[in-house]
């Protein structure tokens, strides 16, 4: 595989894309003349995403096959919206991805875009902690940024929400991966180690979690009563705590937008959140965001019921 090749996710994937891209553009057509525009995607990939599709069979009367497509990703959508963002960064972990994201960058020789090889944490956490975006000044030709956080896990620390929400100036899209937070949370309490303490501490930014999720109870054994816990929680109800703490950090957090994925909801949860000071500008936001996710939320379960004759997704 060379290194332009970035093969991930399905259909779902390309509701999530086209969500954040509509978002984008409404970001810029409403604050255009206002503020300083930013977007800021520190898990870019390569720009692009690379999928395997099937082609032909019984409708098409040619032989079954398979091909690969390139899609655009979230930094070739970014760079082509219009009106534009004024800077674009994308980030990645991967020299691979980071020379496919140079490389795409130069197809745009106008604009202010540029590559950051670091940890997304890092890069973020740096970025907003700083210079315009720590400062509490405002108004027109000021900084604002639409932020997509598109981890592939649980990788977004709780200290880098913390950042984002500080500023006040970001836009925040974030994708929670709710499939990985569940494998963490161990149906026996007793499997939850220090690792998996750890990692979801980070996640949900508290340790809260546990009391709200297992269930302790006591059983006896030959030694006496041994106490045991177990995992209590749906799916939804560990949706909802997460939002709950996603709430304790910004001011507006939108109803998720849920990515169905084989016909199974709430693998992925996308949100919209904004910690911006200004009940006229959350106002906005919410208006925007939440007529996109309307939008979409119909796109992801009718691309999911496509997959459900299909093979179940792995991931």
């Amino acid at each position: 595989m060379s290194d332009a090749r970035h093969a991930f996710g399905g259909d779902w994937t390309e509701v999530k894309l086209a969500a954040i891209s509509a978002y984008s553009q409404f970001f810029t057509r409403a604050i255009q003349n206002q503020f300083d525009l930013w977007y800021v995607d520190p898990f870019a990939g390569t720009g692009e995403r690379t999928a395997v599709e099937n082609s032909g069979g019984l409708f098409e009367a040619e032989p079954i096959s398979q091909i690969e497509k390139q899609y655009p990703g979230s930094a070739a959508r970014a760079l082509s919206i219009e009106p534009p963002f004024a800077h674009l960064r994308f980030g990645d972990a991967l020299q691979r991805h980071a020379r496919a994201l140079e490389r795409l960058v130069g197809l745009f020789p106008n604009r202010d875009a540029k590559v950051v090889h670091d940890n997304a944490n890092d890069f973020i956490q740096r970025m907003f902690s700083t210079g315009a975006w720590a400062s509490s000044a405002s108004g027109r030709g000021t900084p604002r940024a639409l932020v997509f956080l598109d981890p592939y896990g649980m990788e977004v620390k709780w200290r880098t929400l913390e950042v984002l929400a500080a500023c006040e100036k970001a836009d925040v899209w974030f994708l929670a991966n709710m499939k990985a937070a569940t494998q963490q949370l161990a149906r026996d309490g007793r499997k939850l180690n220090a690792d998996k303490r750890r990692s979801l501490r980070e996640y949900f930014g508290c340790d809260d979690w546990e009391e709200r999720f297992y269930s302790k109870t006591e059983s006896p054994d030959l030694l006496g009563l041994m106490e045991q816990s177990k995992r209590s929680a749906s799916r939804s109800e560990i949706a909802d705590f997460h939002r709950e703490r996603l709430g304790s950090l910004f001011r507006y957090v939108s109803t998720p937008l849920s990515l169905a994925v084989g016909g199974l909801d709430d693998y992925f949860l996308l949100y919209c959140m904004s910690n911006n000071p200004s009940d006229k500008a959350r106002a906005l936001i919410s208006r925007g965001a939440e007529s996109v996710i309307t939008k979409y939320r119909q796109a992801s379960r009718h691309r999911s019921a496509l997959q459900e004759g299909g093979q179940r997704p792995s991931y």
